[in-house]
C-alpha cells in the first residue's frame, strides 16, 4: 500500500512506527498516525498522518526531523556517512498560506537561494486543498491524498480503478476492532508532548486575550479619564476665572469710580466755588451800598435781588 505512496522514490523498507489513533470510535477523525520509509539510497523518510493543528506545528515538525536525523550518530560514525532525512507532514487542516496542497522546504540561502545541505527536507500536504472533483485527471500523489482524505465511496471508486487500490481498500478492511483499540490504548512522547502543545496553545490563548482586554481598557480609561479630567478642568478653572476676573473688576472698578468721582467732584467744587464767589462779590457790593446811605429797597431794586437776600447781607 504505501510503496505505492512513494511511486517516485526506491523504496527499500517501510515500517509502521509507534501508530496510535486519538479516537473515540474508528471513525473517529481526530488521529495521528506515522510511517518511517528507508530508500535504497538509505534516504529516511518520516510520514506523519496529522489532523488536529495547534499552534507550534512547524516546531513540531522541526523536532521530528531532528530526531530522526540525530538517531544515525548513535554508532559515533563519521558525519560524511549521516544520511538525508525527509520529513513529510500530511495535514487534514489548513497550514501554510498558499492554495495549492503541496509546499517543500529546503535549508536555502536566501541571497543567492543555494542549497546549504540536501540532508534536510520537509513536505506538506494538505488535505483540505485537494480537489474533490476530478478525480480522474487527479496524479498519483493526488489519488493517494484522495484515498487518504476521501469517505467510503471515493476509496471504493478508487479500489475500482487500480489495483493497487484495491490492495489498500482490504487493507483497510481487514484492520479488526481489536488492532483499533490496541492503537487507541497505546501512549507515547509524541502523544503527550501534543497534549502538552495543546495545553500551551490554550494558555498562550487566554493570556493574549487577557493582553489586549488589558490594552483595550488601558486605552478606554485613557479616553474616559481624559474627558473626566477636562470636565473638571472646565469647571475648576471656571470657578478660577470668576474668583480672578472678580478681583480684577473690583480693581478696576475702583479705578474707574475714582477717576469719575475726581471728575464729578471738580465740576460740583467749581459750582460751589463759582456760588460762592458770587455770594462774596453780592455781600460786599450790599454792604458797600448800605454803607453809602441806600436803602434796602434800592439795593433790592438795583441789583434785581430779593429783599431777604439784601437784608441778610446787610446787617452783617
Amino acid at each position: 500500500m504505501w510503496k505505492s505512496f512513494f511511486v517516485v522514490l526506491d523504496i527499500k523498507e517501510i515500517v509502521f512506527v509507534d501508530p496510535h489513533l486519538e479516537m473515540n470510535h474508528a471513525d473517529d477523525k481526530a488521529s495521528i498516525m506515522d510511517i518511517r520509509v528507508l530508500s535504497n539510497d538509505n534516504s529516511m523518510i518520516n510520514i506523519e498522518i496529522q489532523l488536529q493543528n495547534h499552534h507550534a506545528f512547524p516546531e513540531r515538525m522541526l523536532m521530528y526531523w531532528a530526531k530522526m536525523y540525530a538517531n544515525q550518530d548513535r554508532k559515533r560514525q563519521p558525519y560524511s556517512k549521516l544520511n538525508k532525512t525527509i520529513q513529510i507532514a500530511v495535514t487534514d487542516f489548513n497550514f501554510l498560506p498558499k492554495e495549492h496542497f503541496h509546499s517543500k522546504f529546503l535549508l536555502t540561502e536566501t541571497e543567492d537561494q543555494f542549497v546549504y545541505s540536501h540532508h534536510i527536507e520537509m513536505h506538506v500536504l494538505e488535505l483540505t486543498k485537494i480537489d474533490m472533483t476530478h478525480i480522474k485527471e487527479a496524479t498519483a500523489l493526488e489519488k493517494w491524498l484522495l484515498f487518504i482524505k476521501g469517505d467510503q465511496k471515493v476509496k471504493e471508486g478508487l479500489a475500482m480503478e487500480e489495483p493497487t487500490f484495491s490492495k489498500a481498500y482490504q487493507a483497510l478492511q481487514d484492520l479488526s476492532q481489536d488492532q483499533l483499540a490496541r492503537y487507541h490504548a497505546m501512549s507515547s512522547e509524541r502523544t503527550e508532548r501534543t497534549r502538552i502543545q495543546i495545553e500551551e496553545d490554550a494558555r498562550v490563548a487566554v493570556e493574549e486575550s487577557l493582553r489586549k482586554g488589558i490594552e483595550e481598557g488601558r486605552e478606554i480609561g485613557k479616553e474616559i479619564g481624559i474627558n473626566e479630567g477636562k470636565a473638571m478642568g472646565i469647571s475648576e478653572g471656571k470657578e478660577i476665572g470668576i474668583s480672578e476676573g472678580k478681583e480684577m473688576g473690583i480693581s478696576e472698578g475702583k479705578a474707574i469710580g475714582i477717576n469719575e468721582g475726581k471728575a464729578v467732584g471738580k465740576e460740583e467744587g467749581k459750582k460751589i466755588g463759582q456760588e460762592e464767589g458770587i455770594n462774596l462779590e453780592r455781600k460786599n457790593n450790599i454792604q458797600k451800598m448800605a454803607a453809602a446811605g441806600m436803602t434796602i429797597e434800592q439795593i433790592a431794586s438795583i441789583l434785581e435781588i430779593p429783599r431777604t437776600e439784601v437784608e441778610k447781607f446787610a446787617n452783617k
